[in-house]
Parts: C-alpha cells; sequence; structure tokens
C-alpha cells in the first residue's frame, strides 16, 4: 500500500505565507506619526509628533483576537509654539503621566486581512490620559502590504473626560494617527 506523504512542514508554512496566513505572531512600531487640533477660547492648536509606538499580537484571520497597546510619549507632542507646548504639558500633567495609552479589547470584524486590502472597522478598547482610563470605540483603517500592517485612525473625545482641564479650552480634541506594524523577530 503507497501511503501518501503530507508536505513537510517548513514548505507548508512557506505557502501559507503566501496567503498572509503565516503573518501570525508579534508586531510592533516604533515610529508612527499622531496630530491633534484642540481649540484655546478662539485660538487653534495644531500639534503633531513622531514618537507613536506600538505592541500587537495577531493573526490575519483571527482580528478580534488580536491584542495592542499603542503608547504616545506625550512630552513629545510639538505644536511650534514653546510657551504653549509648557502650557500644554502641564495641562497634561506629563510630569507625572508620561504616556497616553490605548489598549485594544477587540478589533470588530470577522473579516480576514488579506494582501494589498484595506479593511476598514472599528476598534474598541481603553484609552488612558492623565491617569483616568475610559472605553472607547474608534474608527481603523488596516492594510496588509509587503508584510506589515499599515494602521490608521481619526476620531475625537473630550479631553475633560480625562481630566484635562485648561482654561478656554474646548470640549472635543481631534486626534489622528497612523504607524505601520512590523513583525517582530
Amino acid at each position: 500500500m503507497n501511503a501518501r506523504r503530507s508536505p513537510h512542514p517548513i514548505l507548508l508554512t512557506s505557502l501559507l505565507g503566501l496567503s498572509g496566513a503565516a503573518l501570525a505572531g508579534t508586531y510592533g512600531a516604533t515610529t508612527g506619526t499622531v496630530s491633534f487640533d484642540y481649540r484655546v477660547t478662539v485660538f487653534p492648536v495644531h500639534g503633531s509628533s513622531g514618537d507613536v509606538r506600538a505592541d500587537a499580537t495577531f493573526e490575519p484571520d483571527m482580528l478580534g483576537a488580536a491584542r495592542a497597546t499603542v503608547t504616545v510619549p506625550l512630552g513629545a507632542l510639538k505644536t511650534g509654539n514653546g510657551l504653549q507646548e509648557e502650557h500644554m504639558r502641564g495641562a497634561l500633567g506629563t510630569d507625572r503621566y508620561p504616556n497616553a495609552v490605548f489598549t485594544l479589547g477587540t478589533v470588530n470584524t470577522d473579516t480576514t486581512l488579506t494582501p494589498g486590502q484595506t479593511l476598514v472597522t472599528t476598534a474598541t478598547g481603553t484609552l488612558s490620559v492623565r491617569g483616568v482610563t475610559r472605553n472607547v470605540t474608534v474608527p481603523l483603517k488596516l492594510t496588509l502590504q509587503g508584510g506589515a500592517v499599515n494602521v490608521a485612525t481619526q476620531f475625537k473625545f473630550n479631553p475633560h473626560d480625562y481630566g484635562v482641564d485648561y482654561f478656554g479650552g474646548a470640549d472635543s480634541i481631534s486626534i489622528l494617527a497612523s504607524f505601520a506594524l512590523i513583525p517582530k523577530p
């Protein structure tokens, strides 16, 4: 009797890699961008930073089970105005709470992320700013390209909900963030 041998495990893994399934694992981002728009009295304040860090674990065909943490060092935010930056750091309490942190609870999709595809969905999790943690749902765009996952989001939140109370400050701040998750060795 001639038994059929199953493919060699390395060959099977290589073939799965062509479909994106072998991209399961741990990813990280050490660079990215975040920008914000905020209004104080009648003056718009725009700032940004190139310091966004992320750690994630997921499988492209099981995004709902993904786990991730995105960290933005608040002291790295720049507005182009030293006095504004000093006031911003004070309002954010960066000496005691140096980071804003989003912790992913779930990606709200049952769709598989495939190479070249941009998946538009939402993510739920918690946002921690100034020692206050609140549940949030944010829009999310994910694009699998060349082994990396490009992540982008744009959302608003009320800074007063997080104890960021600056005299004349608006009750809404707009955030735009993007980064690329690269497989960790």
